[in-house]
């Protein structure tokens, strides 16, 4: 019987074992999103320089501007090129080379035009990566985006447990060097292991990219598609309502009676929840429409900003965070995406996600982070988190109104 046993579990695991194309796709995810992690800390960088919130909301308005401006442009030449992965890794080389610039600089203004610089080239990272996922899931038979969403998750919460770390020992600043190390590493895998699966196989069916049919009629085409606008309308007022609350975690956590370490410590615990969620919905999400996926992570998100609103403590801070906001955000980018790709061409499936990047970066970071951060500094965290539950409530409302899509099979 122990024989027998064993022979089982052997045989089961090499069933269920993932293949090693899987293995690079899920390392390059997780290893792009570690190198997310350092610029995640920018406002903790200028909270260290002593930069006021003003401040602070202003240079974060202004590289949502660059965002906006220069995001659909990555799209389009990965489009172009039919690989997002290059050049996603050529951008990751860009951001690398000025946020590590930071670590020699302390004026203020210095440092606000090395952070520009960066998200010129990192603007199009995150966008790029979920579109080279899309494309490899479609190409893996049986693989789920969530399944390899949760990467992102994994490495950074654990990046981010780390730099509690390294902030409480040292300061945020060295945050920079292991940043810019990691951004190597992943460029590397990017470029020379992890190949895209899809970009190597001839079924056309699959290669879409590589045919490009009529990229201009393809791109022009999402201008007059209705759910497609309604869905960029529902992502920048999500992003308008949630983003702020994120950018500005140091707010809430200081009102709590915390400090900067805390803040990629809240990172780490809720990346923590955000694993075994994006299982879950790998798993028992595939029946579910889009829509109903995007209104349980609106629902999720109103209670986040409830929480957050009557939270006085850092215990009830991280609860928030754990218990609403996690679930919120993995309902809502599942949802979104799975809509974005049931509703738009194949041919500009990079097009589609940066433009609707450009609206929830243009609402939720431009509007969102510049308002925030005055009133931050005049009113304190519950004004701004009443002016978020207006946004979270208009996000809804619209949802009502969107068309619901039969799942793509």
């Amino acid at each position: 019987m122990k024989k027998g046993g064993v022979t089982y579990m052997v045989s089961f695991m090499r069933r269920n074992a993932p293949s090693p194309t899987v293995l690079k796709l899920f390392f390059f995810v997780g290893l792009v999103w570690a190198v997310i992690t350092g610029p995640a800390s920018a406002v903790l960088i200028m909270t260290h320089i002593e930069a006021t919130s003003q401040q602070i909301g202003v240079v974060m308005a202004v590289c949502a501007v660059i965002s906006m401006v220069f995001q659909p442009m990555w799209g389009l030449l990965s489009d172009k090129l039919g690989s997002p992965r290059k050049v996603l890794c050529c951008s990751l080389g860009g951001s690398a080379l000025f946020f590590g610039g930071i670590l020699f600089a302390s004026n203020f203004y210095v440092v606000a035009g090395l952070l520009f610089a960066d998200i010129f080239f990192r603007c199009g990272v995150v966008a790029l990566l979920d579109s080279h996922t899309l494309a490899e899931v479609k190409a893996i038979p049986g693989l789920q985006y969530s399944h390899i969403r949760l990467a992102g998750s994994v490495f950074f919460g654990g990046l981010s447990l780390i730099y509690s770390g390294v902030i409480n020992t040292w300061n945020v600043m060295m945050v920079i060097p292991i940043t810019t190390a990691v951004a190597v590493v992943a460029i590397f895998w990017g470029l020379v292991v992890a190949k895209g699966r899809w970009e190597t196989l001839d079924n056309d069916s699959v290669n879409v990219h590589r045919a490009k049919p009529n990229l201009r009629r393809d791109a022009a085409s999402l201008i007059k598609n209705k759910p497609y606008l309604m869905l960029i309308a529902f992502v920048a007022l999500s992003a308008l309502a949630v983003s702020p609350m994120f950018v500005f975690l140091i707010e809430f956590v200081t009102a709590a009676g915390g400090h900067a370490g805390h803040v990629p410590l809240i990172h780490a615990l809720r990346c923590a929840v955000e694993i075994p969620a994006f299982i879950l919905v790998g798993s028992l999400g595939k029946k579910i429409f889009a829509k109903k996926l995007m209104m349980g992570g609106a629902l999720f998100s109103l209670a986040y900003l409830l929480m957050l609103f009557f939270a006085t403590s850092l215990t009830w801070v991280t609860i928030a965070h754990l218990a609403s906001g996690a679930p919120g955000f993995i309902l809502g980018l599942t949802g979104r995406l799975r809509y974005l790709n049931e509703t738009t061409p194949e041919s500009v499936r990079s097009t589609s996600i940066t433009v609707m990047g450009t609206f929830e970066i243009g609402l939720g970071a431009i509007i969102g982070n510049l308002v925030a951060g005055f009133v931050l500094g005049a009113h304190g965290t519950q004004a701004l988190t009443m002016v978020s539950l207006s946004a979270i409530i208009l996000a809804i409302m619209l949802l009502v109104f969107m068309c619901r899509k039969q799942p793509n099979n």
